[in-house]
């Protein structure tokens, strides 16, 4: 059964304790749904005693969060919806990935918690919110992230999202970094805060500047600025770079769960 949703507030009181389940896995949702993105499309699907919520902001694709439904059944979820991509749970996904799928795998990921920060070793770098004078370094190294990561297409109109977000990030106070004096040597952002917790995302730093520590120092005095304010923090990460991986397990971050972001094969668009 599939229950279809036009009021926000409505679906979020279904939603959100399904979600609060397991809020280390589902951080993603609840923070859209606490940030109030507006909806393409707000259902909950149930098999038996079994439920997914279904949540899309974006065209591109929807989330499906929660219970593991019987391969028939995510099959026949995924025919009713009729989205051009989903992300959600390994679990729940990989039944859309058999052979002859419509789908193919556009980014598999590691959903990674902590709530105690491991301390890396101390680097003479200042961590410090990204001011307005470095926006346009910010927003170069965003488009780097999203060139590497493949997290949006690397079209203009990605470009300009880039640009968009970043300086919202900047006037929102929740972009960080850390600087050599005046040189910004790597960032990353919080967002989606919610009661259960808040995110770090967009951590990139410059090919000149890896292999030294850096990125682990800041996100581990981001976290620690961040656990002052929420019980929890947590991320996602590109499951196919072990040495990300690495970065994060070793300031303390733990595996929680696999997430796969998935889309239709060209031909099936």
């Amino acid at each position: 059964m599939l229950t279809h949703y036009r009021d926000y507030e409505s679906f979020k009181q279904v939603a959100v304790p399904i979600l609060e389940r397991r809020p280390d896995v589902h951080q993603l949702p609840l923070g859209i749904l606490e940030r109030g993105d507006v909806p393409i499309l707000m259902a909950i699907a149930e098999e038996g005693n079994r439920t997914i919520v279904v949540l899309q902001t974006i065209e591109e694709q929807a989330i499906l969060a929660g219970d593991v439904f019987t391969y028939e059944g995510i099959r026949k979820l995924s025919r009713i919806l009729n989205c051009p991509g989903y992300v959600g749970e390994q679990a729940i996904i990989e039944p859309l990935l058999v052979s002859h799928s419509p789908f193919q795998t556009k980014m598999d990921q590691g959903i990674y918690a902590l709530t105690t920060v491991i301390p890396p070793v101390t680097l003479d770098y200042e961590f410090r919110l990204i001011e307005e004078r470095f926006a346009d370094q910010a927003v170069a190294f965003g488009w780097s992230f999203i060139q590497e990561t493949g997290a949006l297409p690397a079209t203009e109109r990605s470009r300009l999202k880039n640009e968009q977000t970043i300086r919202k990030h900047i006037q929102a106070d929740t972009l960080f970094g850390l600087f050599d004096g005046d040189q910004l040597l790597a960032m990353a952002s919080s967002s989606r805060p919610t009661a259960s917790g808040v995110t770090i995302s967009y951590v990139f730093t410059p090919q000149k500047w890896r292999k030294q520590g850096i990125a682990s120092y800041l996100v581990a005095c981001l976290s620690e600025h961040l656990l002052q304010q929420y019980p929890m923090v947590s991320l996602y990460t590109d499951w196919s770079n072990p040495t990300s991986n690495k970065i994060y397990q070793a300031v303390g971050f733990e595996l929680v769960g696999r997430s796969v972001q998935i889309t239709k094969r060209p031909k099936y668009q």
